[in-house]
């Protein structure tokens, strides 16, 4: 069963929006942040391989419109670019080629929220790392101060 909404997909809705400081934000909510965009990872990566596979059908579907063009102007004397422009233009192909070529847009769309997700996974990572970091300082601070006395 793929990832999707109908089988369970559990993402917090109020927490796939990161508020304007994300340094005053609890350290619970901070985990919620990173948990509910993590599954939106998830969740994007599934779209995009579904985006890949209708890409690929779009493609077959564009070169197959376009075999019998290219052997028909096989033998004449044109560039490759003046082929493709003749065969694209064809009121058969045009269709499917926008078709290819909006599959292909979708697809590259999906990877940038993508690569936007793992940014703001990245950001909230660093958050947490920061506050690790402030929390351990303190303890040394505190058991430097307690050894004194």
């Amino acid at each position: 069963v793929f990832f999707d909404t109908d089988t369970g997909l559990n993402i917090d809705n109020e927490y796939l929006e990161l508020p304007r400081e994300i340094t005053e934000v609890s350290s619970r909510d901070l985990g919620e942040y990173l948990n509910a965009f993590t599954q939106q990872k998830v969740y994007l990566r599934t779209i995009l391989g579904r985006a890949e596979l209708l890409e690929e059908q779009a493609r077959r579907n564009y070169f197959s419109s376009t075999e019998d063009l290219y052997r028909k102007y096989r033998g004449q004397k044109m560039s490759e670019t003046a082929k493709d422009r003749v065969i694209n233009a064809d009121e058969d192909v045009k269709p499917l080629l926008e078709e290819y070529k909006d599959a292909k847009a979708r697809v590259q769309m999906v990877k940038y929220a993508i690569e936007n997700v793992e940014d703001i996974c990245f950001l909230i990572s660093r958050e947490v790392t920061r506050r690790n970091a402030d929390f351990d300082n303190e303890n040394r601070a505190n058991n430097v101060q307690n050894r004194r006395y």
